[in-house]
């Protein structure tokens, strides 16, 4: 009997196979430099442990950071889970003086703290001119909405004490909370159901999971974010208040299975694991089962490469693959790139003009940031993504401004086209965070 993978997958897995060659010649010029600072700082933020650096972000810091000073207890509230959840805005490091950032736990004791659980969030409001084919509706457009009232508790697993323990829960409520649901599960069951929906604001549990850890390895068992692609559903985790389109149409969002975490070396980690498909909690539409893995390299303290994939039954997304690429250089102190390549192949019967849900995609998604003083920072994005054979464009331009380390307003503005379909859209943007 022989054995064929579906044109799909081989379709898929082929595009992704250039592509990691095409970034292997890319990095092999500075494989050489020297790697020990951002093997360290990687290492950091796979276990869940805060990295403040002088360029630190608003939550959490890039893989190719210079310089580790101490964590700030409390500080990484946002999602400790994923590689590049920092796009490039990093905040000044507070004077020698400053305690850092305020916290809500440190208002309420210690005492929770002493046994290492943490808890925090933060609060999201901002204004989008028009839909982005993302993250704001029609129904969401044209008004000061709050975007994400956020909250968590956690305790990091520490494998190097032997055998550890933890876990994390994360509520969300607001527009964005449609979007963390787990709209995978069949009868619209654990958050996906009506009594979670108010309106254009939603609740949502994204991430509700029990932890072990044993060494360099470490055990997820639950609901989880995705390892999957470059921005996150976390806003603080993202420069842009404004999502890429790939993102939100090409890519899950959460899981509900087991993700293993091996710390290979200082320069490597990988991942793998299963879920039950594609956005499920605690559920499993019909035969949804698939491998979730990557890894990631820190070659040098300029430049990382991160490559993740999920292949299998994706449940109600069809049966199929996703390989997604990052690369990030530091082309300067100040200058920073990162390129994001992904590829979805499926059986799903659907098309995206029609049905407003993909079958089939590519995209290429290249950011530029620029470090403007310790409280400025600059950023483009250009995305073209193409799902079932109608090319879409995006270009982004935005600011982040931090006066205070629990303060950030991201003003934006972006413009989107589909020549094939005679599609054009101008959007402003603005948001503002609060962390606490």
């Amino acid at each position: 009997m022989q054995f064929s993978l579906p044109k799909s997958w081989r379709t898929s897995l082929a595009r992704a196979g250039v592509l990691l060659g095409a970034f292997g010649a890319m990095a092999m010029p500075v494989f050489a430099e020297d790697a020990t600072t951002i093997a360290e700082q990687a290492k950091k933020r796979l276990n869940g442990e805060v990295v403040a650096a002088p360029a630190s972000p608003i939550y959490q810091v890039s893989a190719m950071q210079e310089q580790v000073p101490p964590p700030v207890p409390g500080a990484n509230v946002g999602q400790p889970d994923q590689i590049f959840v920092d796009p490039g805005y990093y905040a000044a490091p507070a004077p020698a003086e400053e305690e850092g950032p305020w916290t809500l736990q440190s208002v309420m004791g210690s005492g929770l703290a002493d046994k290492g659980i943490v808890f925090g969030g933060w609060a999201d409001i901002g204004y989008s001119s028009n839909p982005d084919l993302s993250f704001t509706s029609a129904a969401e457009d044209d008004n000061v909405n709050l975007s994400q009232f956020y909250m968590f508790l956690k305790k990091e697993a520490d494998g190097s004490k032997g055998i550890d323990w933890g876990f994390r829960f994360d509520a969300l409520y607001g527009t964005d909370g449609d979007d963390a649901q787990s709209f995978g599960n069949p009868n619209r069951t654990y958050d996906n159901s009506a009594a979670f929906d108010h309106g254009i604001y939603e609740w949502a549990l994204p991430q509700l999971y029990g932890e072990i850890a044993v060494g360099d390895v470490s055990v997820k068992l639950g609901h989880f974010y995705t390892i999957i692609g470059y921005e996150v559903v976390t806003s603080p985790d993202n420069f842009f208040y404004s999502r890429q389109i790939m993102f939100w149409n090409s890519e899950p969002f959460t899981h509900t299975g087991a993700l293993a975490t091996w710390k290979a070396s200082d320069k490597l980690t990988v991942w793998g694991g299963w879920t039950a498909g594609w956005d499920t909690g605690f559920a499993q539409f019909e035969g949804g089962s698939n491998f979730l893995g990557g890894m990631s390299y820190a070659a040098t303290d300029k430049l990382s490469l991160v490559y993740t994939t999920a292949l299998g039954d994706f449940g109600l997304r069809g049966t199929g693959a996703i390989n997604s690429f990052i690369l990030s250089y530091m082309i300067t102190d100040k200058l920073q790139y990162v390129g994001q390549y992904d590829v979805l192949g499926t059986n799903n019967d659907v098309d995206f003009q029609t049905d407003g849900v993909v079958r089939d995609s590519n995209g290429l998604v290249n950011y530029l940031f620029y470090t403007i003083n310790d409280q400025w920072k600059a950023g483009s994005r250009f995305e073209w993504y193409k799902p079932d054979g109608v090319s879409y464009y995006e270009m982004t331009y935005g600011v982040n401004y931090k006066p205070t380390q629990n303060f950030v307003l991201r003003p934006e503005v972006r413009y989107q086209w589909a020549p094939g379909i005679s599609y054009e859209e101008f959007i402003f943007g603005v948001d503002a965070i609060f962390k606490f």
